[in-house]
């Protein structure tokens, strides 16, 4: 109501509502004039406080519960989060981040830097506890103290906030694995975000080996960790250098830790994180107390090698621990409640990292230290699988997000028909793209048959991550007469993209003959798009003789349209081209010269230039 006075007056005044009052031009009118552009600027004010106070509620509510470390509702700066915040491993005798060892400056600090300053995606890797996250920390630290730092809850979280749009922000992703699940971070938003924004992320070399294998399945995430340039590939190593060692024994003064590191035969930052002690105390031991912790953490170490990465709930462990209990000790009435089992293996050893870390509301994360060595083979797991058990409790215990790298989880461990559930699940709830996987989990297990309703199904719906999917599926296992009966089907109903993607899965498998046997029955069938795709594919491995006979066979059809397609990708030579040129001419087939012509003048050999050999 205060701001409609103002403004009622200043209306009155415009369409001389008072002009009785003002008439004689006196003190009075000089008053209300006065008033009136007081009370406009008033009004202005209250405007653009009005604006300025709704404004950021609306900007800034995206953060909440998407992101970490919030000021408020702000991102803070990266200054003003602690490395024990961003995830910096404890070092033995560490309380907080005063207690950190000093660091120890690497010999890739400088790449990283230039990394840093060139924006994109950064990515530290190596093993766990090699100095990663650190080194990271610490470069952000230097560089980019007083931008916004975003550490997302996950992967679709950071998908939300980025794609409202983020400048002079530097984004932290520890264990980049986290946030590389559908809906997440892929290629496509990264080449979104603005070059004042700086991706910095960290991954053991266990993890990021996945993501290079021929067969990995999560090819967005593929896709991504192959876009990274190498100068911004920083692999940090497990031992220093001689001219690392030299700048710890300069920062070892006044701190005993760093000297005692340096002649540590697991590594120095491994030693500063305590990993051997860790691992000893998850090893040995005979007490129920021991048992029954590890008990515990191998339950949590298993949760995070069948791919769920978030921290477990005690009361789920509880209810996974007695599996891994030694067969002597698994009806023995002397086990302690497991309440002491979780309070001995989260507690820190030698001051430092803990097997099991604490996580809100009674949850625990196993060590990545733990993860790593359990992988490797050397723990006291050695190379058991995941029991039956634990997948089907972490089916129950996933969101239909967590859910998918559970699957990718259970598809490393060669658990297809686990990984099956896990996929068809979250395409239940509307994630596309685990449809394809799907696909590719029924191939593993031979049902073929179903790959190839699912492509019909995929085609008639549109929906081509699938489509490429049940394509590969069938050709990685050699089902090259299913692909080539279902190019044929697609090849008679013109849909280009089907075959595109059955194509691409035949040249992936080097057959050459069947993709030229497909050319053909596309020229056959007078199919533009369907020689165009096939084309397409079969070009780039074609050897002359199978262009020139592919060509020949497009003239003899006399279609000028399919002549102009099979021509469209190659690249010959004048002599070719005139070849080309002389069969159009003895084949009688009307305008199929001048195509040749025209294809000719447009690759830069113009047609008069061509001679024809005499017959």
């Amino acid at each position: 109501m205060a701001v409609l006075v103002p403004v009622v007056l200043l209306l009155a005044l415009r369409f001389g509502w008072l002009s009785w009052l003002v008439a004689d031009g006196g003190a009075v009118r000089r008053t209300l004039e006065a008033l009136s552009w007081l009370a406009a600027l008033v009004a202005v004010g209250f405007s653009v406080v009005e604006l300025r106070r709704r404004e950021p509620a609306v900007s800034r509510s995206v953060y909440v519960g998407r992101a970490l470390h919030l000021d408020g509702d702000r991102l803070p700066n990266v200054a003003d989060v602690s490395l024990l915040a961003l995830r910096v491993k404890r070092a033995v005798d560490t309380f907080d981040d005063r207690d950190l060892p000093r660091y120890v400056p690497r010999d890739r600090d400088e790449d990283l830097e230039w990394a840093i300053a060139g924006g994109g995606l950064v990515l530290l890797h190596g093993r766990a506890a090699a100095g990663k996250s650190r080194a990271a920390a610490e470069a952000v630290r230097r560089l980019r103290p007083s931008h916004d730092l975003l550490v997302p809850v996950d992967g679709p979280s950071l998908r939300e906030i980025a794609e409202r749009g983020l400048e002079d922000t530097v984004i932290w992703l520890d264990d980049l694995e986290r946030f590389l699940a559908p809906s997440g971070l892929d290629v496509g938003l990264l080449q979104r975000l603005a070059p004042s924004v700086c991706m910095v992320a960290t991954i053991r070399d266990h993890e990021l080996a996945a993501y290079r294998t021929e067969d990995a399945i999560n090819k967005a995430a593929a896709d991504l960790i192959a876009s990274i340039r190498p100068s911004h590939l920083i692999a940090i190593k497990q031992h220093l250098t001689e001219a690392e060692q030299e700048r710890a024994k300069t920062a070892q003064t006044g701190d005993p830790r760093i000297g005692r590191a340096l002649t540590a035969s697991e590594g120095f930052a491994e030693y500063l994180a305590a990993g051997m002690p860790m691992l000893e105390r998850w090893s040995t031991g005979d007490s129920p107390l021991f048992h029954v912790g590890q008990a515990l953490i191998s339950a949590a170490v298993d949760c995070r090698r069948a791919g769920y990465s978030e921290a477990v709930p005690g009361a789920t462990l509880a209810e996974l621990y007695r599996g891994y209990l030694p067969a002597p000790w698994c009806e023995r009435p002397d086990l302690p409640p497991v309440a002491e089992g979780l309070n001995w293996a989260a507690r820190p050893v030698l001051g430092a990292s803990s097997c099991l870390q604490p996580r809100a509301d009674g949850t625990y994360l196993a060590s990545d230290y733990l993860v790593d060595r359990a992988q490797e083979g050397s723990s006291p797991l050695v190379d058991s699988p995941v029991p039956d058990r634990t997948w089907e409790v972490l089916l129950l215990l996933s969101s239909d997000q967590d859910v998918v790298p559970v699957g990718m989880g259970a598809f490393r461990a060669g658990r297809f028909e686990v990984a099956e559930r896990c996929f068809r699940r979250a395409a239940d709830a509307g994630e596309t793209a685990a449809l394809g996987l799907v696909t590719l989990m029924i191939g593993k297990l031979g049902r073929f048959s179903e790959v190839r309703e699912m492509f019909h199904g995929a085609v008639q719906a549109g929906q081509g991550e699938t489509v490429v999917a049940a394509a590969l599926s069938l050709a990685t296992h050699g089902r090259f007469e299913d692909l080539s009966d279902l190019a044929r089907e697609a090849i008679t109903a013109e849909d280009g993209v089907a075959i595109l993607a059955l194509a691409s899965a035949l040249f992936a498998q080097g057959q050459r003959e069947t993709l030229q046997v497909l050319a053909t029955f596309a020229i056959d069938h007078d199919s533009t798009a369907a020689i165009l795709s096939v084309m397409a594919v079969l070009t780039q491995s074609a050897t002359a003789d199978q262009q020139t006979s592919l060509v020949h066979h497009a003239i003899d059809s006399g279609t000028r349209a399919a002549i102009a397609a099979t021509l469209l990708y190659l690249e010959p030579s004048p002599a070719s081209a005139a070849s080309f040129l002389e069969y159009a001419e003895r084949s009688g087939q009307e305008g199929s010269a001048t195509v040749i012509l025209d294809w000719a003048e447009a690759r830069g050999m113009f047609g008069e230039s061509l001679e024809i050999p005499e017959s």
